[in-house]
């Protein structure tokens, strides 16, 4: 089976995953614009939160690709059962992930944070 797309087709598919990555990145810029202005230790602080925040989108964005990935596998073969046990395995897993990482905001991050940072004023 071969494809026949064309540049506009690609582009319509990819452009509202780019603008939704872009639009994260603006997000962190007006907070650090924001931030920079109360003083030198917030604008360092959400240097610090801005790159754990990412980590933590960037692990759920991946969990959710690769789930997408094998849903349309399975609708490519005509599996449909399939392709909708997937998708309900994934949305439980994924659904655990984020409560699992609630649960490690929450109550770790105090923990994990002290690991990382020396001063006292960015820490808080």
């Amino acid at each position: 089976m071969k494809l026949n797309l064309t540049y506009g087709q690609i582009l319509a598919i990819s452009a509202p995953i780019m603008i939704g990555s872009a639009a994260q990145n603006v997000i962190t810029l007006s907070d650090s614009v924001f931030l920079y202005h109360l003083g030198e230790s917030d604008f360092a602080a959400i240097g610090f939160v801005g790159v754990f925040y990412l980590i933590i989108m960037a692990i759920g964005y991946g969990f959710s690709r690769g789930g997408q990935i094998l849903v349309a596998r399975r609708c490519g073969e005509g599996d449909y059962r399939k392709a909708g046990t997937t998708f309900y395995s994934m949305l439980y897993f994924e659904a655990i992930l984020a409560f699992v990482f609630f649960l490690f905001i929450v109550f770790g991050c105090p923990y994990f944070f002290r690991l990382f940072v020396d001063t006292e004023i960015i820490y808080e």
